[in-house]
Parts: structure tokens; C-alpha cells; sequence
């Protein structure tokens, strides 16, 4: 799933329905109490007036507890349709049950930015198996590429003279195979476009097959311990291998931070605070919106029909030329508006100091300065 993907949920006609509730697999008669806790949901949903058409949809959309930690469900009332049903990895901080002008997608996008497309190849001697991944746990497909290995002997079976030819043999296998294994990986990168590519396997066989990257991949080339034999189970390779992408996201994260203080610290590309995100917005000059674990959950701002129609009064609103402006949760808002100019969603923590201190930033795909530069 793409932020882009949400659009269409985001701009269907409202109020919606948000249900976000944990489903509980690892305990006793789990599938009761998931029933249990979504016949609370709907009961609480009818008190609220939902309509009997939307709870139906709502109850239909519910899955099954053993499909994720969570189940993110989003109805619209005005035509009694599930706009959204999601299962998540993630447990809620606390359950949510909601009618509200705009959908609480912050979870599910929260999810979305922290997924890693990536290319595992696992090798030995004997050739590799390449699987590609939207997100670990999620594959796309796989292929097994195999190879012939030459026969080996120990030094007691023939001379030195021999045991050279050997050795220059199966080297050239082994480059053969690689250039195989490469070609596979390659077409799995270009399904999923990796941010990594993860290699477990024999020491060997790994340096050949980096070696034979081309340059496009090889700076997303790492190896985490593992094979295809016993040392390499694969519940142990999965572990290693969510382990790296867990890194990889907080590194990534911390980078994007330190570019973000970096610009900020200038005055450049970077802005800080409610107000200077919306008017970046309201420009489509965002580029990733930033969204702090501390921001405002009660602060609302008015949006119209546009998503970049957006604004901290109704009054300001109306002045842009929108009708009839309605006020929604403030992250909410934002996160339309964002994904709805092609923006990137990025949560951070708010206890670091590149962090926006406002709750809310944004790093700018261009400053004011340069379009004043060009202008002049």
C-alpha cells in the first residue's frame, strides 16, 4: 500500500466511522473474545446514531482475530460503505471507536512509512533462493536459482597441480551462479524497488554474488548470519533479518530529522508550527509532512472540499472562496491535505531536539527564497 492510496478514502463524502481495536491470537478462546469486543464496538457505534446499513458494513469488515495485532476499519455514513478495512502489526495505545467529519488514519499511515521493500537472498554452494518483499513479512514472490557444484576432493585425492584446476573451476562456477542469482535479484528490484537488499548465506558465495551487483544495488547490499542449513532455521533468519529493517528505519528517520533541523536551523526548507505547515500546504509545498508523537490530539482546523483547502478558521476559509468550510481533527486535516498534494507522512518522536517543536513541521520541496531568487 501506497500514502497516494488513501486519497480516494480521504476525499469520499463524510462523516465517517473509525474503528481501530486490538485482536488478541495468543489467548484463550481468542475468536469469543474478538466477537465480544466488536459487538461492543457496534453497540456503542448505534448509541452514537451510526445507521443500521453502516453498522452492517462495519460488522461484515470486521476479519478474523489471527490476521494482525489490530483491525483499522473506516466506514462512510453518508452511503453506508466501508471506505477502508485494514488488519495492522501494531497494537492501538488505546482502542478507538469514532464518527468524526474525517477518517483517524494516523495508525495505518504511521504503518505505511514504516514498511521497507527489500530483496532477501539466502545462498549456499548449491545456488540461493531470492524472494522479494513489500514489507517483512509480506512477499511478493520467489525464485530458486540452482547450480551444478564440481565435485570435492581433499588434497590426498590428487597434486597440487590438480588441486589448483579444481580450485579455478569451482571459482568459475561460483561466478556463473552469482551472475544467475544477480539477474534474479535484479528483477525482483525492479518489482519492489528495495531499500535494502539483505544476503544470508555462506561467506563464499555472498562475496561473489556483491561483487557481480550492479552499481545501482550494491550500496543496498548487507549480510545478516544465516544459511540455508541448520545454523540458518528460518524463524532465526526472519528475526535477523526484522531486526536490520527495524534499524533501518531509525536511521532513516534520524536522517531525515537532521535534514529537517539542518534546513530549519537556516530558515530554508523547513518549517515549524500549525501555521506555517498549513500555508505550506495550502501551496503544495510540502514534501514530508512530520507529525510528532506530541502533537495536538484535541486542536482542530477547517478544511473544504479540496484537500489543500485548508485553513486555522472557518473565516480564512471562506475568504479562499470555500462555501461551507467544516472543522475536523487537526492531524486529520493535515494528513489530507498532505497526501492529497503528493506529500510524504513521516511520525517522529518528539523528545529529540531536531524534532518540530510545534507538535507539527514540514520539510519543503522549495523555500520562499527561491521562488523570490527566480522572480528577481
Amino acid at each position: 500500500m501506497d500514502l497516494r492510496d488513501l486519497l480516494p478514502v480521504l476525499t469520499a463524502p463524510g462523516p465517517f466511522v473509525t474503528v481501530h481495536v486490538e485482536s488478541e491470537s495468543s489467548v484463550e478462546q481468542a475468536a469469543d473474545k474478538y466477537e465480544m469486543e466488536w459487538k461492543n464496538v457496534l453497540r456503542e457505534l448505534g448509541r452514537r446514531g451510526v445507521d443500521g446499513a453502516t453498522l452492517e458494513a462495519i460488522a461484515a469488515a470486521k476479519g478474523e482475530h489471527s490476521e494482525g495485532a489490530s483491525r483499522l476499519v473506516v466506514a462512510s455514513t453518508a452511503n453506508s460503505t466501508v471506505q477502508l478495512a485494514v488488519s495492522l502489526p501494531a497494537v492501538p495505545a488505546r482502542p478507538l471507536v469514532d464518527v468524526s467529519p474525517l477518517p483517524h488514519l494516523l495508525p495505518l499511515v504511521d504503518d505505511v512509512t514504516e514498511r521497507v521493500p527489500y530483496v532477501l537472498v539466502v545462498a549456499d554452494r548449491t545456488g540461493a533462493e531470492v524472494t522479494g518483499y513489500v514489507a517483512a513479512d509480506e512477499p511478493t514472490g520467489g525464485t530458486t536459482v540452482a547450480g551444478t557444484p564440481t565435485v570435492e576432493r581433499s588434497p590426498a585425492d590428487g597434486n597440487y597441480r590438480f588441486l589448483q584446476h579444481q580450485f579455478l573451476a569451482e571459482q568459475g562456477w561460483i561466478g556463473h551462479l552469482a551472475k544467475d542469482i544477480v539477474a534474479k535479484i535484479g528483477a525482483f528490484s525492479d518489482r519492489v524497488h528495495p531499500e535494502v537488499v539483505i544476503g544470508v548465506g555462506d561467506i563464499r558465495e555472498l562475496t561473489a554474488i556483491r561483487d557481480h551487483l550492479p552499481p545501482a544495488l550494491q550500496p543496498l547490499w548487507t549480510e545478516v548470519a544465516g544459511g540455508r542449513g541448520q545454523d540458518g532455521s528460518e524463524p532465526l533468519v526472519q528475526q535477523r533479518v526484522r531486526d536490520l529493517l527495524s534499524r533501518h528505519v531509525v536511521h532513516k528517520t534520524l536522517d531525515l530529522l537532521e535534514d529537517y533541523a539542518q534546513e530549519r536551523g537556516q530558515a530554508k526548507r523547513a518549517c515549524d508550527g500549525v501555521e506555517d505547515v498549513v500555508a505550506a500546504l495550502r501551496k503544495a509545498q510540502v514534501q514530508t509532512l512530520l507529525v510528532t508523537t506530541a502533537a495536538d490530539q484535541t486542536a482542530t482546523l477547517w478544511f473544504g472540499p479540496d484537500p489543500l483547502a485548508v485553513a486555522l478558521t472557518a473565516a480564512e476559509l471562506r475568504d479562499l472562496g470555500v462555501e461551507e468550510p467544516t472543522e475536523g481533527p487537526l492531524v486529520d486535516v493535515l494528513l489530507r491535505a498532505a497526501i492529497g498534494s503528493g506529500a510524504d507522512v513521516q511520525v517522529v518522536p518528539h523528545e529529540l531536539e531536531q524534532s518540530p517543536r510545534g507538535g507539527v513541521g514540514a520539510v519543503l520541496r522549495y523555500a520562499d527564497s527561491d521562488t523570490g531568487a527566480a522572480a528577481g
